[in-house]
């Protein structure tokens, strides 16, 4: 994705809050007030997180959950940031031309529903990351890193074993702070540079919503 180095351990996917950051891996669309007024109330789009990725956020977000990833592109976290788990040359070096992720998405008392993010016309410099026919954005190697970045003090990681429907995983699990006592947890495959294979978001020990995936299509 100056290309700035991750830890040894794949990213913890980092939780910002609304109005500092929000995430994982992946974007984060802030809600704005005007002075004088209430706040509007935060939105989870048709998306998260990032882990970790700006498309995998935007698509993993939902507006009924009330529930905005930790993270995400439109802002940075303030203050010192966690690692990323990959750095922007890792990611550009597991990405080729064609490379798909699909994810299937759980919440309670909601039809499963699936949603995948595609990297075509892939370079040097970046991709352009397909999330539906006719949504794309281009995005460079050093942003997609960036996207897996949390503040510092809202992260802990650990290492786990995890099995999906795409396979079974040695992950780097970022566990994050978020707002209104939510905390978004991200599974990053440490021989999978990029996106989260697994992630999701509770409120008081409550799972909000789970994002898994199904499937990984490396590209050529």
């Amino acid at each position: 994705m100056t290309l700035a180095r991750g830890p040894s351990a794949p990213l913890p996917a980092r939780p910002r809050s609304r109005s500092a950051a929000t995430a994982l891996a992946v974007l984060a669309i802030c809600l704005v007030a005007c002075a004088g007024k209430a706040k509007k109330p935060k939105t989870v789009d048709d998306d998260d997180n990032s882990k970790a990725f700006a498309e995998l956020e935007k698509n993993d977000r939902d507006d009924t959950s009330g529930a905005a990833p930790p993270g995400g592109a439109e802002e940075k976290p303030k203050g010192p940031v966690y690692p990323a788990p990959f750095t922007a040359e890792q990611i550009r070096d597991a990405t080729k031309n064609g490379r798909t992720y699909r994810y299937k998405v759980e919440m309670p008392n909601k039809p499963t529903r699936e949603y995948s993010i595609t990297f075509r016309k892939v370079d040097q410099g970046g991709a352009e990351v397909f999330s539906g026919a006719d949504s794309s954005k281009r995005m460079g190697w050093l942003t997609l890193q960036q996207h897996a970045e949390f503040p510092k003090d809202k992260v802990t990681t650990r290492d786990e074993k995890l099995k999906t429907p795409a396979g079974k995983f040695e992950c780097v699990v970022y566990e994050v702070a978020g707002e209104d006592g939510e905390v978004w947890t991200y599974y990053f495959a440490k021989k999978l540079p990029g996106a989260p294979v697994f992630f999701y978001v509770e409120r008081d020990g409550k799972r909000l919503r789970t994002t898994t995936l199904v499937e990984h299509v490396p590209g050529r």
